[in-house]
């Protein structure tokens, strides 16, 4: 296999370049991001990752403990690329973490505390780029993952996003899942989001209820929001406690558990849009059982939550 192609491109007036990694016949993994002079090169021969695992695309040093690694996943579709990386790690590295988060909803951030590694990874349509760095390589790898997508076209290309309308609110979602509206009903609009498998099963559903409170003002949030309590506990649904999930789109909530003898996760939060009290669950596929149908239904889940928005 042939090494992939690091090319160092000087930016005018600056004392960084761009590099841009291109694997031979690989363009799903390909990549562009600024980072400082004078750091050494490193490639090895390049193997496509299996699913689930990620492939070396090249490193760089500077003084000794000084390093950033380039590493790429590829999924075919979008995933939640932090929750990735955290399985990726398990529990007892991330039980030392000092800081995980997400900067919009491409880049999301995982650090130990010095002299250890510092993550980012990358959401980039349906691959995921993951920088490791130590040492000085901490100080520029934000700088690095903010432009990996944005400095030329070496990227993959995004997957596509549809809107979505649910009366007045308009969010995102990935174009392989599919909306189904319901009629609204005096200030109270519902719609589903699902995605199927290639054999027509359901893989991931969420649904959004929008209460449009200039019509129903006055009224308690509580009393609003009982309204939307999920039908599917009367179908044999049963949930844990809940836990705190935060992702791209802000605070939300998570259980898990099992229906009809399958395990199963869910997702809950609730925004205030506006005029609009919005309520958003999804439910999907337990880890176990279904892994990447589970990181896209995240991740879905975190499109539409992070870009809900008044429609004009």
């Amino acid at each position: 296999m042939a090494h992939s192609e690091v090319v160092q491109v000087p930016r005018r007036g600056r004392d960084v370049v761009e590099l841009r990694a291109a694997p031979a016949h690989e363009p799903l993994s390909s990549c562009a991001f600024e980072w400082p002079r004078g750091w050494r090169t490193h490639t090895t021969d390049w193997q496509p990752p299996a699913l689930f695992e990620t492939a070396w695309l090249f490193g760089l040093t500077a003084a000794p403990g000084d390093a950033l690694t380039v590493s790429v996943a590829r999924f075919g579709l979008e995933v939640d690329a932090l929750t990735f990386l955290r399985d990726r790690l398990g529990t007892a590295v991330c039980e030392r973490a000092v800081r995980s988060a997400w900067t919009g909803l491409s880049v999301g951030a995982f650090d130990l505390g010095a002299p250890e590694s510092s993550w980012r990874v990358v959401c980039s349509g349906p691959a995921v780029h993951v920088l490791e760095a130590r040492g000085l390589a901490r100080r520029y790898v934000d700088r690095a993952a903010a432009t990996l997508r944005s400095l030329s076209g070496f990227e993959p290309p995004a997957e596509r996003f549809g809107q979505v309308a649910v009366g007045p609110l308009r969010c995102l979602r990935p174009a392989a899942w599919q909306i189904v509206p319901e009629p609204a009903t005096h200030g109270f609009h519902r719609a589903h989001l699902l995605r199927t498998s290639n054999e027509g099963h359901l893989a991931g559903y969420l649904r959004i209820f929008v209460v449009d409170r200039r019509i129903h003002a006055g009224e308690p949030p509580a009393t609003l929001l009982a309204r939307v309590e999920t039908d599917l506990r009367r179908d044999g649904l049963v949930l844990g406690a809940s836990v705190d999930d935060a992702g791209p789109g802000g605070p939300a909530t998570r259980r898990v558990g099992t229906w009809r003898g399958l395990s199963v996760e869910t997702r809950h939060a609730v925004r205030q849009v506006g005029p609009l009290l919005v309520a958003l669950d999804g439910a999907c596929p337990g880890a176990d059982r279904a892994p990447l149908t589970r990181l896209n239904a995240r991740r879905a889940f975190d499109v539409a939550l992070a870009t809900l928005s008044l429609g004009v």
